[in-house]
Formats: C-alpha cells, structure tokens, sequence
C-alpha cells in the first residue's frame, strides 16, 4: 500500500473514533463515512429507514458472487474516563496504536473497509459486486442487522469483529430470557417461608445451576443470572414481585425455543419467563423490536469459503492462520439466517474491546488491507450462494 494512502486510512479512522457514536445516535458517524465512501467514488451509497449504512462497489464481472465487508457504526459508553491513558475520543496515535473508544469494536475494522477501493487494483481477476455495509445498534443486541437483512443479501461476507487479521468461524448465541415471580407484599415479622418469594427465586436458580448444558462445536452452552430486581420498599417488607434476568449463551445444536422449554419446566407456578423483548430508536427516528436473541454462528472449517480465504491470506502473509471461534456473540448467525455465508476477519483485537485500553495497530490495518485483495479474488472464484 502506497504510504498516503495508509496515512489517509489513518486520519480516517482518527474521525472515526473523534466522532461518539452510542447506539441510537451514529447519525454523525454515519454522515462522516458517507462523506468519504462518496469522494473514494463507490457506485452506490444509501442508508435504510433505520439508519445502517450501504456503500456499493460495481464488480467487473456480473456473473461472480458478490461480497460483503460488514461491521457496525455504534460504540459502547466510556466508564471511568478518568482511568484512560489517553482521552476516550481523542483519536491519539502512540506506539504503532489509534487509541479511543470504538477502535477495537469496531471503527478500525470500519476504516479499512471503506478504503476497499483502494486495494481493488491489486485483485487478480474479475470480482463481483464489493459492498460495505455497516449497521447501527449492534451493541444493544443486533436490532439494526436484524432490520438490515430484511432488503439486503451478499452471497459472502466478511464481519469486523476482533479477529487480529485470524479467521473466526463461529461464537455462541444468546438469549436474555427475563423471570417475573409474584407474591404478596407483608411485614417481615409475620413472613414465614412460604410468604417469602427470594426462597421460590434460589430454588428456581438452584435448579439451573444443577442443569446439564448442551455441547457442542462451539463448546458448552452456559447460562448467568445477571440482573434481579425486586419492588421492595424497605427493609422489614417483604417484596410483591421479583425479576430475574438469565444471560444464556448457546451452542450451534439449540435455539431460543430449546432454553424457553428448559426454563418452563422448572419455573414455579408463581413465575413467568418470557424472551427479553428489546425496543429502541434509531438516530432516523425509526423504532426497531426484537426479541433479544441472538443466533449462533458456526461455519465448517472445511467449506470452500474457509478453506480458500485460509490458504489466500496465508501465501499472502506467508505464515500460518488461526482459524478458531469468538468468545463472545456477533451479528454473524443472522447473516447465516439470510443465507449468506460469512467469516470474521478484521485488524481489530478482541482483547481490547470494552476496556480502557481500546485500541486498534496501524501496522494490522494495513495488513488488513492486502488480506482484503485475496478474500475479493477467493470469493470470485466461488459458486454463488
């Protein structure tokens, strides 16, 4: 890559990350990138009524599959601004890194796929149709992918994720399943066991912390009680009502209706358990529902589409690729949904994402940017999906 163009993808992602993007609020960001998909002369840019993002790169052969770069606009909060090094939105560049919050998730994966056009002179052959679609809140469980699939297919894709330039093939679902317990609100000095609903919520959460968990090829499913709630008012009332969030992360062998059948056999006659339903407004003012649930994702390692990125990148960086799985969820499994085969690969590294140290290495985004010219020739190279 030539060096102004490495400093122009530099500066961009400093823009990037100098422009807050919280979910539901990227209408900024996205008009910044718009801004720069335009003057790198994309065919097509458009945004959906939610707000996500799609630029579109004309191929050179009609007949070739096309293929998606795919990351997501909005960032999580800053926490303890006062324990950063450097300033949470200053963009700074120190020791090889752009450091702010949103490099690593995913405003480096971002920038280096915008500047795709860049890179397209050094695809050997025809390609297919390149697009860079870019989604708004994924950090609040993938409303804006889920809305963007809707009107919109590639046959391939590549997710921005943190990978550190490795291949990712598969992560664990989720599904936020919410129990509501009720009983009757009374002087604590009158309760006696049975007038105490704490006692019906530890049965209930002993019984699923005794539940045998699903493996699978992406490990063992596992589950979390996270949030719990209750109306007390004081301390000598007992509560009326409680509620219980459980995180449940699940394997490519089980789905939200397999967790919701576990649940109901072992919930009292006092609870309800019901899909977490989500609700929230896009930046364009549109409202988006889900349930919040998030899909698996997995991918065989011996599929053409792995197979043939892995061997590319690896005469392309002459040595070997790790090809493993996320520990956390992505948007990935909804793309598997829309029949669109997928892998992550990004110069953003897991471990620095939601941390103070949030970061993303110039010298991986350039990498990246030489491993995208081999993923677009293997692609072209492929049926159709």
């Amino acid at each position: 890559m030539k060096r102004l163009d490495k400093q122009e993808m530099v500066q961009f992602c400093q823009k990037l990350i100098r422009t807050p993007s919280p979910s539901g609020q990227e209408g900024e960001l996205a008009e910044l990138i718009k801004k720069e998909m335009k003057e790198l002369g994309y065919d097509e840019v458009r945004t959906d009524e939610a707000g996500n993002l799609i630029g579109k790169i004309n191929g050179s052969d009609k007949s070739a599959p096309s293929l998606a770069f795919t990351a997501h606009m909005d960032q999580v909060a800053v926490n303890s601004p006062e324990s950063w090094k450097y300033k949470p939105f200053g963009g700074e560049i120190d020791d090889g890194f752009i450091h702010g919050r949103g490099a690593s998730d995913t405003k480096g994966a971002i920038a280096t796929q915008v500047y795709v056009p860049k890179i397209l002179d050094r695809v050997d052959g025809p390609y297919g149709d390149v697009y860079v679609a870019l989604s708004v809140l994924e950090e609040t469980g993938g409303l804006g992918t889920n809305h963007l699939l809707k009107n919109f297919r590639a046959d391939y894709a590549v997710m921005g994720e943190g990978t550190g330039n490795e291949i990712r093939i598969g992560n664990r679902g989720r599904v936020l399943v919410r129990l509501t317990f009720q009983g009757d609100s009374m002087h604590s000095s009158s309760a006696g066991p049975d007038d105490v609903i704490h006692y019906d919520v530890a049965e209930l959460l002993l019984k699923i912390r005794d539940i045998s968990m699903k493996k699978g090829k992406l490990g063992s499913s596992s589950v979390a009680p996270t949030i719990y709630d209750c109306d007390n008012q004081g301390s000598n009332i007992t509560p009326s009502s409680c509620e219980i969030f459980l995180d449940w992360r699940t394997v490519e062998t089980e789905n939200s209706e397999d967790v919701m059948e576990i649940i109901s056999e072992l919930i009292p006659e006092n609870c309800q358990a019901y899909l977490d339903p989500l609700e929230q407004k896009t930046y364009t003012g549109t409202t988006l529902k889900s349930s919040h649930r998030q899909t698996s994702f997995y991918i065989n390692p011996a599929d053409p589409f792995v197979k043939k990125v892995t061997s590319g990148l690896e005469r392309q960086y002459d040595r070997d690729i790790p090809v493993t799985t996320w520990d956390f969820t992505t948007d990935c499994g909804m793309f598997i949904e829309a029949g669109t085969k997928i892998i992550g690969f990004s110069p953003c590294e897991e471990k620095f994402a939601h941390t103070a140290r949030d970061r993303v290495s110039i010298d991986l985004m350039e990498e990246a940017m030489e491993g995208y010219s081999r993923i677009i020739e293997t692609v072209s190279s492929l049926e159709g999906n």
